[in-house]
């Protein structure tokens, strides 16, 4: 418990004044909670009628049964019974309001706690969403990283801010309880002792696999939010296919999973507390008979086994809650575990961009000497080297599968080479910042990536909104300014592949990148359109450097430079015409694409 413990009081280490005032009241809702328990004496002993004359005055203060039958016997000697009774009444009520009052304080304070904690926690898993780079990103399962925000942060919620109460609060109540019952019967306290140490092991035992089987129900609920997400993307082609089957077996599959690993999480859960209460009842009737025994040989008075009883009762109690809410403890840290795992690995992962130095391009982006692999697969690259010199417009055309795209990607610094590096005006992308680095590029992606939101909100996104500038980009790329405000849809739905194409440009544009990076941008498009937008992209990206994957061949007749790749090696490079007359790869790739066309 303790070094979950020591986890979480890091976690709320930016709320300590709240936590700690927390704690100070779980404390003293512990110490009243044993200090109500004396006052059932004197109602028996006003129900028994004593009178004084049954005490004498106890010889020490440590003497606790005899100091309390005593001070109660007093207080009925100097009054009545029916004045006794009233004090005796008022006491009751003023400790009572006070616990309950130190109750509403603990949950003052503990929900700023809680809240925030959770608050934080969205937002560092937020944060790791915005870390992950893209080798991470293809290794983790999108099921599983909504699952930390929804799932598991559920988890946490219900369980884990108990963890005051089970160390704070319980702890006490016992330890004072048992105290009290010690000072009462030492004998009569061993026994109910060893009977309570029993009822533990027993409910601990009950309690030990929930959370490893909470960690797999967890695990279970990130497959079915996987299978969801991918059904509810896909429907055209599973529908086309008919594959709906296919996914229903499958959901089916980790549904009756998580059904499994839910029984046995709830059966063990439910289990504890009745187990609890039975045993707190077998040693209730093992002590009454003790103590009722004990009564009978004048050993102990009855008033005092009563309040011995009503003690032994604060003991089962706060067991039987530690019993239930151990459980849902056990699952919130199993759940803060798994997110806690989820930034130990992106700490762990090697950055790509070590440095703070402010990215400038003012010469050339080089790939010196790169390889690249992905995971164990066989190289994707060996050994290439590309020059991009400021201002030039180069195409990059190649069969499916060469490492076009690769190249881009290592070039916007998505991904690390296994060998060689990636410079700007002969510095390391290794020793810049990050988020300058990214601001010198723009990028058009053959399949345009749309958000829920309007056309403006998708090209401008997170920058200064120039309504002069939006509608100039607009008008070249072919967007009417009366469309702005049109919504783009769950996934692109209300807009059309040109539509989407057209925005995604316009993105980038926006942006006014120095290096603007094109991976097929007309393949949404008809040749009509296709050859409109192929007027676009060079009227508008004169000044800049444009890297352009591509096989239209109206485009690539444009470009300063052609590189041909095959095997993941450059295999030529040049202008459209020499190369085309020199390399016959290339111009059977050229043949083949007019003839598509």
């Amino acid at each position: 418990m303790l070094s979950p413990f020591f986890k979480l009081l890091r976690s709320v280490w930016d709320y300590k004044s709240y936590t700690l005032l927390g704690i100070l009241f779980h404390i003293l809702t512990a110490i009243l909670t044993v200090i109500s328990i004396p006052l059932v004496i004197p109602f028996f002993q006003i129900l028994f009628g004593i009178s004084p004359s049954n005490y004498s005055a106890p010889e020490s203060l440590w003497d606790l049964e005899n100091v309390l039958n005593y001070g109660f016997s007093r207080l009925i000697a100097m009054s009545d019974h029916f004045v006794a009774l009233w004090v005796v009444c008022i006491a009751v009520i003023i400790i009572f309001f006070l616990k309950n009052f130190c109750r509403f304080l603990i949950s003052y304070f503990m929900v700023y706690v809680r809240n925030g904690l959770l608050r934080d926690l969205r937002k560092k898993i937020w944060n790791g969403y915005e870390r992950l780079s893209l080798t991470q990103r293809y290794e983790k399962r999108q099921g599983y990283l909504m699952s930390l925000i929804t799932n598991d942060l559920s988890e946490v919620d219900h369980g884990i801010l108990k963890v005051f109460e089970l160390l704070f609060k319980t702890p006490l109540v016992i330890l004072g309880s048992l105290l009290f019952m010690i000072w009462l019967s030492p004998k009569l306290t061993l026994i109910a002792f060893a009977l309570i140490i029993f009822t533990l092991i027993v409910i601990g035992g009950v309690s030990h696999v929930l959370k490893r089987a909470s960690a797999e129900a967890q695990e279970s609920l990130s497959g079915m939010t996987i299978l969801v997400d991918q059904y509810l993307s896909a429907t055209k082609m599973i529908r086309t296919h008919h594959a709906d089957g296919f996914f229903s077996k499958r959901f089916d599959e980790e549904n009756n999973r998580y059904f499994k690993i839910s029984n046995k999480i709830l059966r063990r859960r439910d289990l504890a507390s009745p187990l609890a209460e039975f045993l707190g009842v077998a040693t209730i009737v093992v002590l009454l008979f003790y103590g009722t025994h004990a009564v009978f040989n004048d050993e102990m008075e009855p008033t005092t086994f009563f309040a011995f009883i009503f003690a032994f009762y604060n003991i089962i109690d706060p067991a039987k809650s530690f019993s239930r809410e151990y459980a849902n403890v056990q699952k919130g840290m199993a759940a803060l575990d798994r997110i806690n795992s989820f930034h130990q690995e992106l700490a762990e992962d090697e950055l790509i961009f070590k440095g703070a130095q402010l990215a400038t391009f003012e010469r050339a982006v080089e790939l010196d000497s790169v390889s690249f692999s992905y995971g164990s697969k066989e190289s994707i690259l060996e050994n290439l080297s590309l020059t991009l010199a400021k201002g030039e417009k180069v195409g990059i055309v190649g069969d499916s599968g060469v490492g076009k795209t690769t190249v881009v990607d290592l070039l916007l610094g998505f991904f690390a080479p296994q060998q060689g590096r990636i410079t700007v005006d002969d510095v390391s992308i290794t020793d810049m910042d990050e988020e300058s680095y990214r601001r010198l590029f723009g990028l058009v992606t053959q399949r345009p990536q749309l958000f829920f939101g309007s056309i403006a909100e998708n090209i401008v996104m997170d920058l200064p909104l120039d309504p002069s500038k939006l509608n100039k980009i607009c008008s070249l790329v072919g967007l009417t300014h009366s469309a702005l405000e049109n919504r783009v849809g769950d996934h692109s739905s209300q807009v059309s592949g040109g539509e989407s194409q057209r925005i995604s440009l316009a993105r980038a544009l926006y942006r006014d990148p120095e290096i603007l990076i094109l991976d097929e941008p007309t393949s949404q498009l008809d040749l009509k359109s296709a050859q409109l937008m192929i007027d676009q992209i060079t009227g508008l990206a004169l000044d800049k450097t444009v890297v352009m994957i591509t096989h239209q061949v109206a485009l690539l007749k444009k470009m300063d430079r052609i590189i041909f790749m095959k095997d993941g090696k450059i295999m030529d490079e040049g202008q459209y015409q020499p190369l085309y007359e020199r390399n016959d790869s290339f111009r059977s790739l050229v043949a083949a694409e007019l003839t598509k066309n």
